[in-house]
């Protein structure tokens, strides 16, 4: 592969299995007083971006609470969360303080020339835990299942809506943010987990995945006992496959290498932060020799660049995954 593409071309062909001129690269500095650090060290989030050649860009959706207040489980059964159609949901800003994202219509307007546009959402398990409380949502999942599958009903059928609306607003994938790991155990039992969630989750990967969309799925912790579950939904993308939780990489490339992207590796604590120098580096390296070959890998941030990585330990970050990147054209 001789012909330099742009970002959102890589991408896109690395997801469809098809010849790339080098790993696509990603980086989540959404986080705004690490990006206020940044511009202090450094310079823009942009001119970090196009620098070390960033291909993707998030775009996102507000939580679907927009009440002010948590809502009891017998009053979010009744209880309308907005038409997802409104614009207000692709095109909300400074919905929290100490966010610095974009809109999804902001992201296509201002990045998606050359980067693919991801629009994210909030899941089954983790939008709902803004509507009620996390230890609500969670009590209710094993108290009141019943009444929580009602809900997931509805609520798969209002983000698919919402996928839609980012779709027509000009993303190019949807991600649906629901965290079932912890470390080396899943949050559910993965019987609990099938019974009640996925259902609701396939629903929404195989409305967008009808529409020729990819669907990343973000998922923290460790998730190794539904892996095979994951692929058979659909999803195009796992985000961030956390070794520091007992995801294996070598394991995950192994057996899943071929049937989904891994996007992801860099963890922002166990790499970014407790690593530098020459150890930071050789984390990178391991990481691109194990997903690498054969493609079907995005190098991409576990989460949010904290503000405890000193930026210039980003930099040095993304020097060296440029040059990796490089390695792996196909």
């Amino acid at each position: 592969m001789s012909d330099v593409m742009n970002g959102k071309e890589r991408v896109l062909a690395t997801i469809n299995c098809q010849p790339v001129d080098r790993t696509p690269l990603d980086c989540w500095i959404y986080q705004r007083q690490f990006v206020e650090m940044l511009e202090q060290e450094y310079g823009s989030r942009t001119q970090f971006l196009d620098e070390f050649g960033i291909d993707l860009f998030v775009g996102w959706t507000p939580y679907p609470n927009q009440f002010g207040k948590k809502l009891k489980l017998e009053e979010l059964l009744a209880a309308e969360i907005g038409d997802p159609s409104d614009p207000k949901w692709t095109s909300h800003r400074d919905w929290n303080p100490d966010f610095a994202g974009l809109s999804v219509v902001d992201a296509v307007e201002q990045q998606g020339d050359k980067r693919a546009i991801v629009a994210h959402m909030w899941g089954i398990v983790e939008g709902t835990s803004t509507l009620l409380g996390i230890e609500k949502c969670w009590a209710n999942l094993r108290k009141k299942p019943d009444l929580m599958e009602t809900w997931f009903d509805r609520y798969a059928d209002w983000l698919c809506a919402l996928a839609d609306s980012c779709i027509a607003a000009g993303a190019d994938i949807i991600q649906m943010s629901d965290d079932w790991g912890s470390n080396n155990i899943m949050l559910f039992s993965p019987e609990m987990w099938r019974r009640i969630i996925r259902p609701y989750t396939e629903r929404v990967i195989r409305h967008v995945r009808s529409q020729g969309v990819p669907f990343t799925m973000h998922s923290d912790g460790y998730i190794m006992d539904i892996m095979d579950d994951i692929v058979e939904m659909g999803v195009s993308l796992l985000h961030p496959v956390q070794e520091s939780a007992g995801m294996d990489p070598k394991t995950v490339k192994e057996k899943y290498g071929d049937k989904l992207v891994v996007y992801g590796s860099l963890d922002t604590v166990d790499g970014l932060i407790l690593k530098e120098d020459e150890a930071l580096e050789h984390y990178i390296t391991e990481k691109f020799d194990i997903y690498g070959p054969g493609g079907g890998f995005i190098f991409n941030t576990g989460h949010f660049v904290q503000p405890d990585t000193p930026p210039q330990r980003l930099i040095r970050a993304y020097t060296l995954a440029k040059q990796l990147a490089a390695n792996y054209a196909s």
